[in-house]
């Protein structure tokens, strides 16, 4: 039986994981007192107690999951999203509106920024990162934009008496990283619905065609 969706509070730490080229040193033993939070579809290749999906969760079946919410509901974890999705057995809302009550800040630019401020109000000891690299060759956005917005919320849970640890290959809290990869695994390879389309079917009118999302009664 899984984890129910209520968080749990003052836990030893909440490791945060997510997708960027150090997830592969997240321990695969949880610690006592500990939970993992993943986001997205890191679940394929790691653990999780918990998965947030800042996204329309539906937009996994595209590029990531051809079968993302029977996946999900196999493993039976919590699922934080930003709407009601029906077709998720565990599915409940990112506190958005608590977090925004608690600190009076709505700085969110990507999932890692609801995760952060999420877990602050749980009251860990400690919150660890694992795959949240933020790496110039990640993107303009993500380095530039998101990076700045990640730190924000660690800066937060530092000013709250909540201890940090991230991996030395992340760029949070530096302009550089501190170590390189070794033993590094790819990024976990996408398998959704577009890459079961045959290439030339791959364009925007085609993709119309390809019924990827419940609809009516269903969500």
């Amino acid at each position: 039986m899984g984890k129910g969706i209520e968080f749990v509070k003052n836990l030893d730490k909440i490791i945060i994981l997510a997708q960027g080229p150090s997830w592969y040193q997240c321990p695969d033993k949880v610690p006592q007192d500990c939970e993992i939070w993943g986001c997205n579809v890191i679940y394929r290749d790691h653990y999780v107690d918990r998965i947030f999906v800042g996204h329309d969760p539906r937009g996994h079946f595209l590029e990531d999951d051809a079968n993302f919410f029977e996946n999900l509901n196999n493993l039976d974890v919590p699922v934080y999203t930003n709407g009601a999705f029906k077709p998720l057995k565990k599915n409940a809302f990112i506190p958005v509106m608590e977090i925004l009550a608690e600190f009076n800040q709505g700085f969110f630019l990507n999932v890692i920024c609801y995760m952060v401020a999420t877990a602050i109000m749980q009251k860990p000891k400690c919150i660890q990162m694992f795959g949240v690299d933020m790496r110039p060759d990640a993107g303009v956005e993500t380095y530039l934009n998101e990076k700045g917005a990640v730190e924000f919320w660690v800066g937060v849970a530092l000013g709250r008496g909540i201890k940090f640890e991230n991996t030395l290959e992340s760029y949070v809290l530096k302009i550089k990283q501190e170590g390189d990869f070794p033993g590094a695994r790819d990024k976990i390879k996408r398998s959704g619905l577009i890459f079961q389309i045959p290439d030339a079917d791959r364009n925007p009118m085609a993709l119309r065609g390809y019924i990827i999302a419940p609809d009516g009664a269903e969500i």
